[in-house]
């Protein structure tokens, strides 16, 4: 299992054939679901233009998940999950990096690992949202319209977070 607390010695070196040295992890305990997005070798990767293509939908991908952290309208793991297919296809290095991030990182694997988020994150996730929302409610200029729909549209999110399969 990937945790922070598992000593180092869980990972080996190996080398393909054109000479590069990557590490592997350790697949115990992870949900099987999700094995061909962290095991390098049961991914076949992509090359010339399809490769581009995926490159371009993880960074786009990684950007909404990014601005999904403080937009309540747009799910954060749904999209790092994307980004995460099409990174271990086309680069498993950045695909390692994403998943070395310490702020995102540890709910992509959470997520991947165990088919669920920790209930610390839903409530981070959910005060995010109402502080933005209030902020926006009490300082913008918006018109009652817009921000009744903000408040409807958050509260999509809400329940979205809440539903989230939770880690006991």
């Amino acid at each position: 299992m990937i945790r922070n607390s598992q000593p180092q010695d869980d990972l080996s070196r190996e080398s393909d054939q054109s000479g590069h040295t990557f590490e592997r992890i350790v697949l115990d305990e992870i949900h099987p679901d999700f094995l061909d997005t962290l095991d390098q070798s049961a991914v076949p990767t992509v090359t010339g233009v399809r490769k581009i293509i995926y490159l371009i939908l993880a960074a786009l991908f990684f950007i909404l998940g990014v601005l999904g952290v403080a937009l309540p309208v747009l799910p954060t793991t749904p999209f790092l999950l994307l980004t995460s297919y099409f990174l271990i296809r086309t680069s498993p290095r950045l695909n390692a990096a994403l998943l070395r991030s310490p702020v995102l990182g540890q709910v992509l694997k959470e997520w991947q690992q165990d088919g669920g988020v920790r209930l610390s994150v839903k409530i981070q996730a959910i005060s995010i949202v109402v502080l933005v929302i209030a902020a926006t409610l009490l300082f913008s200029p918006l018109s009652i319209l817009l921000k009744s729909l903000l408040v409807i549209l958050a509260c999509i999110g809400i329940v979205v977070v809440i539903r989230l399969p939770g880690l006991s």
